[in-house]
């Protein structure tokens, strides 16, 4: 009788430990915030709108982007002083983008199935690791120079003129895309 006194108390505590019978604060608070989401969900429900500026302003950033647009970019070392500068096509593309989705779909016993991403509106998948870029200067035969640059860029709608001793780039003439706001 002892022995089964001491394995049903064995096997409680195994149990317990293993969070068959979780009393534990993290799943007290984990119920307290869901009662609180609910109480939002039901006095302050998520609005629902008939139009977003900003979904229509990342519409027509895509657009955009699959443009042949004349840009200036710029790069800057991390003290944040100009390295290089050069007139280019486009946005610049992250190093590390592309063109089949990095990730693999993952299955898991009873059904379980990993969560993948999906590729962008213009059939990529965007970088999410890496700080580097792909500068594409327009070269003075009208050839495209990729220029490979670890450091941040920017990208400019319009020319700008560059002064490296005063580390500026200053506008330099009008946009040659534009948004618009509706």
């Amino acid at each position: 009788m002892k022995s089964k006194f001491t394995v049903i108390a064995i096997t409680f505590i195994a149990l317990a430990v293993t969070g068959c019978f979780d009393t534990s604060q993290s799943r007290k608070d984990a119920k307290a915030v869901e009662r609180q989401q609910g109480q939002y969900a039901h006095s302050q429900p998520v609005p629902a709108y008939d139009w977003s500026i900003e979904r229509d302003l990342v519409i027509q950033l895509y657009n955009v982007r699959n443009l042949k647009a004349a840009t200036h970019s710029v790069w800057r070392s991390d003290r944040g002083l100009i390295e290089g500068d050069c007139a280019s096509i486009g946005f610049g593309i992250p190093y590390d983008t592309s063109l089949t989705n990095p990730l693999k779909s993952t299955y898991w016993g009873q059904g379980g199935v990993a969560v993948t991403e999906q590729a962008e509106p213009n059939g990529i998948f965007a970088s999410k690791n890496t700080s580097a870029t792909w500068v594409m200067c327009a070269g003075a035969t009208g050839q495209i120079e990729p220029v490979y640059v670890e450091t941040k860029v920017t990208v400019y709608p319009y020319p700008v003129t560059v002064d490296y001793e005063n580390n500026r780039a200053v506008k330099a003439g009008t946009a040659s895309v534009t948004l618009t706001s509706k």
